[in-house]
């Protein structure tokens, strides 16, 4: 919906999904492992944790929220959206429209080509 851009407009495709889940599971592994290990961890450890984790699995640290405001954010994702909204509604077959279809290839007057 149009409505939700504003809030969820940082959409992945399924290959940074995909990474995204990987590298999520392995730091939550290795959290899991330190507290099995009743090593005592502050916030500001895991803070420095997490950066040598990322590091080390050869990501960029980000330092700020990054050069794109949120307005521009919103505008891109909005385009984006008209851009998906225009081949959905192409695409789209209502579910009066599908039982239609249904009903006349069942019809027995219906003449075969």
């Amino acid at each position: 919906m149009k409505s939700d851009i504003g809030i969820a407009k940082n959409y992945l495709i399924e290959k940074e999904i995909k990474e995204l889940e990987r590298i999520v599971t392995m730091y939550l592994d290795y959290a899991e492992n330190q507290a099995a290990r009743q090593l005592p961890m502050k916030m500001v450890d895991w803070i420095q944790k997490l950066d040598a984790f990322l590091q080390f699995n050869e990501y960029q640290i980000l330092k700020d929220a990054g050069k794109v405001s949120h307005d521009v954010a919103v505008k891109l994702a909005e385009n984006e959206y008209e851009k998906f909204r225009i081949v959905q509604d192409r695409n789209y077959e209502s579910d009066f429209d599908k039982e239609f279809k249904k009903l006349i290839n069942k019809s027995p007057n219906r003449k075969k080509e």
